[in-house]
């Protein structure tokens, strides 16, 4: 009977183990899990931060392509502007209704082209700027200080803030 206490105690010490084994072995898949778990979440979470960035950047993009899809056509229709303004101020009286309409179209097609961003660049007046201004010439002035603009040969723009064309000046010394 000794003998059978012996063995049974040996069998529960041996179930004892098994079972420790087990939970220890448990423990470290759960540990394991947990740590695998932190490392998707962590990936998940960037994932979701850079398809963020990603969506921001095309937007951006996306709006800046809008604002200035016009740009190429707007370059190429200044030249134009150019004329009409020439014709306008070469008035010739002989004819008042011709000078009516020209000035009529100039006026339509200014207020097209600046509900779609254009803007004049003043120049006359101001401080010579190299982002805006083309210097053609420098000349002494009595009515300017040095480095502002006293003549414009050609009307610079911007376009949605961004200059398409400088303003070609004269500036003082």
């Amino acid at each position: 009977m000794g003998e059978m206490n012996s063995k049974k105690q040996e069998t529960s010490k041996t179930k004892k183990r098994k079972r420790t084994s087990v939970t220890e072995k448990l423990k470290k898949e759960i540990e394991k899990l947990k740590t695998e778990n932190a490392e998707i979440k962590d990936q998940l979470l960037r994932k979701v931060a850079e398809f963020e960035n990603y969506k921001k950047r095309t937007e951006k993009e996306k709006r800046e392509l809008i604002l200035n899809a016009n740009e190429e056509l707007i370059k190429n229709i200044l030249p134009v502007i150019d004329d009409l303004e020439r014709s306008l101020k070469s008035k010739n009286n002989n004819d008042d209704s011709f000078y009516k309409g020209i000035e009529l179209i100039y006026s339509k097609l200014m207020k097209i082209l600046s509900e779609q961003g254009l803007k004049k660049i003043e120049a006359i007046g101001t401080k010579f700027d190299i982002e805006k201004h083309d210097a053609i010439m420098q000349m002494e002035s009595k009515d300017y200080d040095s480095d502002y603009v006293i003549d414009e040969y050609e009307k610079g723009y911007e376009l949605n803030g961004k200059v398409i064309r400088h303003s070609k000046v004269v500036v003082s010394k």
